[in-house]
């Protein structure tokens, strides 16, 4: 899956993918509503301020990005 995300990342900037069917991973309706949340937000700011990725992975993901940077895998 990381090889697919980095293709569409680095060949689609503007795809935003969100929700259970556009990440392709199992999220509970709770987390797929927030990585649209999120995404909205990054979109509105135009730069990538939340980490759609780690919706569901960690207690963090409300947190901007950029200042877990390190942390990100």
């Amino acid at each position: 899956m990381n090889i697919v995300r980095e293709e569409l990342d680095a060949n689609y900037p503007n795809l935003h993918l969100v929700g259970r069917n556009g990440m392709h991973k199992y999220n509970n309706q709770d987390h797929a509503m927030m990585t649209a949340m999120l995404c909205a937000k990054n979109i509105v700011a135009g730069e990538n301020l939340f980490d759609l990725w780690q919706v569901n992975q960690d207690a963090e993901y409300t947190k901007p990005a950029r200042r877990r940077a390190a942390s990100s895998g």
